[in-house]
């Protein structure tokens, strides 16, 4: 049986650390940003849950001398529909390549916006050599079309959810995501809606789960 989000959500919780003993920990900004940097994987995923595909991420931090927040760059291939399909090729071919950028607009709670990049290739691989984008710059951004508030629940432990984003894929009209990030790695629910609010694309049983494969 795969698992809900909710239920997702609860074996992420049993991991997290609680509050107690905050007075050493980083601000929770560079919390969140720890907890998001690095490699990650939904394969285990897939081998418990048969209709999940194997899927890879890959985020990194870059323009790390801005003050706008933290900027990341994640690249996110699909390698095959089981484990026995997967495609080690498809990595470079990712189905998504964004630049996100991250501000904390109040204690506990970070506000992100998603950002397309005007020329995809030219920052193709950039998780491999992030100095790649000391030739790239916010000109080369398109607008933002979409924003996630990321909460802090527990030390280590993030809940996320997005605004209604603009999609078009498979007759959507908008779609939603949450999402859970720890320090195992995160969850997300991504799933697009027709102008009705019937959801035409995306999981019905819960989001895929990726565990970090490479540690910080």
């Amino acid at each position: 049986m795969r698992p809900g989000i909710f239920l997702i959500g609860y074996f992420f919780l049993s991991c997290a650390t609680s509050w107690a003993d905050d007075s050493a920990a980083p601000t929770f900004h560079e919390e969140l940003t720890q907890l998001t940097v690095g490699s990650f994987s939904t394969l285990q995923h897939a081998i418990e849950n048969s209709g999940y595909g194997v899927a890879e991420a890959e985020i990194v931090q870059i323009w790390q001398d801005r003050d706008d927040g933290v900027w990341f760059y994640q690249e996110q291939a699909f390698l095959g529909e089981s484990a026995e399909t997967i495609d080690p090729a498809k990595k470079d071919a990712p189905y998504f390549a964004r630049v996100i950028n991250s501000t904390e607009i109040e204690t506990g709670v970070v506000r992100r916006t998603v950002h397309k990049l005007k020329n995809p290739e030219s920052a193709r691989g950039g998780w491999r050599n992030p100095a790649l984008f000391d030739g790239i710059s916010v000109d080369d951004l398109a607008p933002s079309e979409c924003a996630i508030t990321v909460t802090r629940i527990a030390k280590n432990f993030w809940r996320s959810e997005s605004e209604k984003c603009p999609n078009a894929y498979k007759g959507a009209a908008y779609a939603l995501s949450l999402g859970i990030v720890t320090d195992d790695g995160y969850a997300n629910w991504d799933r697009g809606f027709s102008s009705k609010g019937d959801v035409v694309w995306g999981p019905t049983m819960g989001g895929y789960v990726f565990r970090r494969t490479v540690e910080q």
